[in-house]
């Protein structure tokens, strides 16, 4: 029989198997995502849809509000699908840090020394700002940030003399609701409590991270204009929320002195936005940046020297806001201006969007060595 002696035989055609859509989902423990099959309306039951993907609901939570997909079916059909983000499910603050600090074994002396400091520079994460690729997008540059300053730190560690790690946030670090006089309220994908719920999370992750590698860590954090509590009515200029995070992580610290007792958390004092620390040989000036008009670091500088502030005596004055990686010189200081981590804005440009992340580099009193974009 030929393929034209039957009408069956006539009519074959070789069909496509469709592949069918797969639901999928990911979360690693700080951060995921959980994305539905085409559905002809939103769930409702959060509960049921993480249980649906294995999840357990008191671990996990679902946040903000899910970008969708949608599309018309040959039947007329209006299908969306749902694409969710992923978090720790909360826990009190007491709780939660507590079960984070009170894990792990004690600390193993490194036997490490030197004068010289491998520093982790980290601002501008602006945790809940939704541009770009929004909270999600920043949560896993932050982590993979890490990830590559741990392989820098490793390569660096020996041959440059290093004796300690600085864990500099210089602010910034959520989106808050203050900004633009609250403006910036509708493009943010957090509350503010989950925004610093999250940052506080980083940076207790930061600190898991690096603790094991150094018997000094130093882990240093200041608040930005992004940070600031609120601005109804005049207060102090530590007021924020970025610091207050960091002091809730040397709380928790304090839990498990055998693992995290080498780990000294540094905040500015009262009345002040910014702090001049020291590690070693090197002395560090770290502040924001909203101090001072753009370009204009150098001469905020000066105008401490002149009134023989603390300042004075720095090497290296750290700082973000600019959302641009810089290095400018004077005479033995040097001031160094971090990327940001954020997904970039729809309100400026400054060319600079394809350089995210944080800086990693040596110093050694004012000798600065080995930079790179983590």
């Amino acid at each position: 029989m030929t393929l034209l002696e039957s009408v069956e035989d006539a009519r074959k055609q070789p069909t496509a198997k469709e592949v069918e859509y797969t639901p999928k989902a990911e979360f690693d423990g700080t951060s995921g995502y959980l994305q539905t099959r085409g559905l002809t309306e939103q769930p409702k039951d959060f509960t049921a849809l993480l249980e649906q993907f294995g999840y357990d609901t008191n671990e996990v939570r679902i946040v903000g509000e899910p970008r969708t997909s949608r599309w018309q079916t040959y039947d007329e059909r209006w299908l969306t699908s749902y694409r969710f983000t992923l978090a720790p499910a909360l826990t009190s603050d007491l709780e939660d840090l507590m079960k984070l600090a009170s894990r792990g074994k004690a600390h193993k002396q490194t036997s490490l020394t030197g004068t010289g400091v491998f520093n982790f520079q980290a601002g501008d994460q602006q945790i809940g700002k939704i541009d770009g690729d929004g909270t999600e997008g920043t949560i896993q540059r932050f982590l993979e940030s890490i990830d590559v300053a741990k392989a820098e730190y490793r390569s660096l560690r020996k041959r440059r003399n290093i004796g300690g790690i600085n864990l500099m946030f210089p602010g910034d670090c959520i989106e808050g609701v203050v900004s633009q006089k609250g403006k910036n309220q509708w493009r943010t994908d957090l509350t503010v409590t989950e925004q610093i719920r999250i940052f506080r999370r980083l940076l207790m992750r930061a600190v898991e991270e690096f603790a094991p590698l150094s018997d000094n860590v130093w882990l240093r954090v200041v608040n930005g204009n992004h940070d600031e509590a609120q601005r109804q009515q005049n207060t102090r200029p530590d007021d924020g929320f970025a610091t207050e995070q960091a002091i809730a992580v040397a709380d928790a610290l304090e839990i498990n002195p055998g693992r995290y007792g080498h780990v000294k958390v540094e905040v500015p004092p009262l009345d002040q936005s910014w702090m001049t620390v020291e590690s070693f040989d090197t002395i560090y000036t770290i502040a924001h940046g909203h101090q001072w008009r753009r370009g204009k670091a150098m001469d905020w500088l000066a105008n401490q020297a002149l009134h023989a502030t603390n300042v004075s005596a720095t090497h290296l004055l750290v700082h973000g806001h600019e959302h641009r990686w810089t290095v400018d010189t004077n005479g033995a200081r040097k001031i160094i201006c971090s990327p940001a981590y954020d997904g970039g804005s729809t309100w400026l440009d400054n060319g600079s969007h394809g350089l995210r992340g944080g800086l990693s580099y040596v110093s050694n009193g004012s000798d600065v060595t080995d930079m790179r974009l983590v």
